[in-house]
């Protein structure tokens, strides 16, 4: 039997992915990165605002009536810690900014995905 890296030389990563995701543990890991990825994405935002308007986070922190431990907490990635919503509204008010959500549609080849 072919090992996976074999069976999956030169396949398309759609191809791989599709396959990949009917494992669970697979699954997991993918969801566990993409939270890490969001979580990078959150806290280089909330920093380049922050530093683009010359705040300190001691600062910011007094702006949003939190503390400066959760801006440090919030703007280090390798910490795993998400603002609760009210703290993430304070912050982006105290930075004068506006924050967006969405929901952006994966690039699949099949349309009927469940992962």
């Amino acid at each position: 039997m072919k090992s996976k890296t074999e069976r999956w030389m030169g396949s398309r990563v759609e191809e791989f992915l599709d396959q990949e995701m009917k494992d669970p543990a697979f699954r997991m890991a993918f969801s566990e990165a993409r939270a890490k990825r969001i979580k990078r994405d959150l806290a280089q935002a909330i920093h380049k605002a922050r530093k683009s308007r010359g705040l300190s986070q001691s600062a910011l922190s007094k702006r949003a009536r939190t503390t400066q431990a959760v801006v440090s907490r919030i703007e280090n990635p390798n910490i795993p810690y998400l603002p609760s919503v009210e703290v993430l509204a304070r912050l982006v008010n105290s930075l004068d900014a506006r924050l967006e959500i969405a929901f952006v549609p994966e690039k699949r080849h099949s349309p009927q995905k469940n992962w």
